[in-house]
């Protein structure tokens, strides 16, 4: 009778035990989801010298500064057409994802169809995987490039503000192609400065940048095999412990 009571008693706390680590597994496959950025509130510009600047206010710390360059082909100062409102941003879907829970909320830098024009963004600190929104880049007969110098991944695309649905593709070589494309880029990894030229260009597009943290406050983990949470550690632990019990309980009752 011991050893068939032992055998139940174990039984159900194997049964405890496995709904615990199901619970715990669970909790950590859906750690991933959307999450708030912080886009570009644009404060100055200069469109006919090709320069502006704004800020990215962050819920905790210290704001941070972006600069905007154009820069022309031979290296000299470039243009863009200025700057348009947040409905460039619209409908919002098309700029939220399983990543980024809201659409830009700023104004947009609008650019000029010059060919081999080169822009850049300058930022005040190291900023992690940072996003670029993109609005009508291309026509629908008229495809527009942009081609980056970092690395990039397109999160969401879908209908314009102003000229129905079109699409954005990544080609090989950090290429963006655009035919009345929207939506938003992530790049990988962590940048104070990036570029971008247009080979291919179209009169009008629009674009601005957002964060969801910086380096400072949240730096980039060395790169070395995945270490689990201290709470999988302790779940573990526990985990082992019980067994180690259940297993003693059971010699015990079986002699």
């Amino acid at each position: 009778m011991l050893k068939i009571k032992g055998n139940i008693k174990a039984e159900r706390l194997f049964r405890k035990l496995g709904l615990g680590l199901v619970i715990a597994s669970s909790a950590i496959s859906f750690s991933a989801y959307a999450v708030p950025y912080y886009w570009v509130d644009w404060q100055t510009w200069n469109p006919a010298g090709g320069t502006a600047t704004g800020v990215i206010t962050p819920s905790s710390g210290p704001d941070v500064n972006v600069s905007f360059a154009a820069i022309t082909s031979t290296g000299g100062a470039g243009s863009f057409l200025g700057v348009t409102g947040s409905g460039l941003w619209t409908p919002a879907s098309t700029y939220q994802s399983a990543q980024v829970d809201n659409a830009p909320n700023y104004e947009g830098l609008q650019l000029v169809g010059s060919s081999n024009m080169t822009y850049r963004v300058t930022l005040s600190e190291p900023i992690r995987d940072p996003l670029m929104a993109v609005s009508t880049l291309g026509s629908t007969g008229d495809s527009a490039t942009y081609v980056f110098d970092s690395p990039f991944s397109i999160l969401s695309q879908g209908v314009s503000c102003c000229w129905g649905n079109g699409t954005l593709v990544q080609l090989p070589g950090n290429v963006l192609q655009g035919n009345e494309g929207s939506g938003v880029l992530q790049f990988i990894g962590t940048y104070s400065t990036f570029s971008w030229t247009v080979p291919d260009p179209e009169f009008w597009h629009g674009f601005t940048f957002g964060i969801r943290t910086t380096e400072a406050l949240e730096p980039t983990p060395p790169t070395v095999s995945a270490v689990p949470e201290p709470e999988t550690y302790a779940m573990l632990l526990a985990g082992l412990g019980l067994l180690g019990f259940i297993a003693r309980r059971r010699n015990g009752y079986s002699v």
